[in-house]
């Protein structure tokens, strides 16, 4: 009975306690608020003496309550891509769900006070500067964490939501691309009051296992941050702190080998099927038109698969030296049927074998060349991403 009794005692002295800092917490809102009823009063006196009508409480209304700090605040932010969704390459944007976590010293903050009240006291006012829409699913939750040294309290955001973001991807080396995600975080405030860096202990990181676009892309391990500054987004002249950070993605190429280029090869390669053909038959060349007009169809099928854009990709590269190709067998037929009247057609025959033996050559350097051209420019212009990714991969 005594332990019972105990038990039960200790019971009610922690809900006790729990009573107490909610009626504090409360005592100290009625407290701000019966301040800012009080002004609001005085300003209804003031703008009925001076027939001023609402402007004065306009002013206050509209005015942010959030209490002011001095001193420059650093804001350490990590972020964690939960969910990947979907990668748009036609519309440059893709949407995940995001959980960002930022955390300050707060010096204005008593020893005692456990709740935050972000309507009152000091905040960021962070954004999120390429989102791409509204904001859904969203949650966010104030924390004020104590330290039993001599630092000021710190307070912890936690926010999470999803939402579509806009990305520039870089298409030169479409369809063997590899692709930044990029969260651009900035605030409402200058650079004078906060400085926005990447959490100092804990990374930020990619959640792998709910990526949902696996079927076209290769998500990896691993994240990067950078800072920048803007004034673009604002209209006035102040500059603001951006934190970038951005995971990365690669293509996989399987589909577009297998639906476009493979079938591309194969109509360049019936071209050569074309000179069974006798060299004085017109039909030659109208073979060569329709393999030259299915290509076309081809070019029009890639088309699709991009955004528009004012440069060249391997793709396009590949299917417009197709189709060059092609015009050269087409040009190469037009000129024997127009030697076959000229010349006896024996001698005919020694031009039309020289010239396939020579287009059969370029066929397979070309193919050479290409290959060899992919390779040095993607070794040149991703040294920083695909083939640093695998000591990145470790680290993480």
């Amino acid at each position: 009975m005594l332990e019972v009794e105990t038990v039960n005692s200790k019971k009610t002295k922690d809900e006790n306690v729990k009573l107490a800092k909610v009626f504090k917490a409360l005592s100290s809102n009625i407290e701000k608020n019966n301040e800012l009823l009080d002004q609001l009063f005085e300003l209804t006196l003031e703008s009925e003496s001076n027939h001023q009508g609402l402007a004065p409480l306009r002013s206050i209304l509209s005015k942010d309550l959030s209490a002011a700090r001095e001193d420059k605040v650093t804001v350490e932010i990590k972020l964690t891509f939960m969910k990947i969704n979907d990668i748009d390459t036609v519309d440059q944007k893709f949407q995940s769900e995001i959980f960002i976590q930022a955390k300050w010293h707060d010096h204005l903050i008593k020893p005692d006070e456990k709740v935050f009240e972000p309507s009152m006291m000091w905040t960021p006012k962070l954004i999120i500067l390429n989102i791409d829409g509204s904001i859904e699913e969203e949650h966010i939750d104030y924390s004020i964490l104590h330290s039993n040294d001599d630092n000021p309290p710190r307070v912890q955001l936690m926010w999470r939501f999803k939402a579509f973001f806009k990305e520039n991807l870089e298409l030169q080396h479409f369809p063997v691309d590899v692709q930044d995600l990029t969260i651009s975080i900035s605030t409402e405030k200058s650079i004078h009051e906060i400085e926005i860096i990447e959490d100092q202990s804990s990374l930020s990181s990619v959640n792998t296992q709910a990526f949902l676009d696996a079927s076209e892309w290769n998500l990896y391990n691993h994240t990067e941050s950078y800072r920048d500054k803007t004034t673009v987004e604002y209209a006035r002249s102040t500059v603001h702190s951006i934190l970038h950070i951005q995971c990365r993605v690669a293509r996989k190429i399987g589909y577009f080998v297998w639906n476009i280029i493979f079938i591309v090869f194969l109509i360049i390669g019936l071209t050569f099927a074309s000179y069974s053909i006798e060299v004085d038959n017109g039909d030659r060349l109208a073979v060569n038109i329709t393999l030259f007009l299915t290509a076309v169809t081809f070019k029009l099928v890639v088309k699709q698969s991009l955004p528009t854009i004012s440069y060249l990709t391997y793709l396009d590269l590949y299917v417009l030296a197709a189709l060059i190709f092609l015009a050269l067998n087409a040009t190469q037929n037009a000129a024997m049927k127009s030697l076959a009247y000229i010349y006896q057609l024996k001698e005919v025959k020694i031009y039309d074998r020289n010239s396939i033996a020579s287009l059969a050559v370029i066929f397979i350097l070309f193919h050479i060349v290409f290959g060899i051209y992919i390779a040095f420019t993607k070794a040149m212009e991703n040294a920083g991403k695909r083939q640093t990714l695998p000591g990145k991969e470790r680290l993480h």
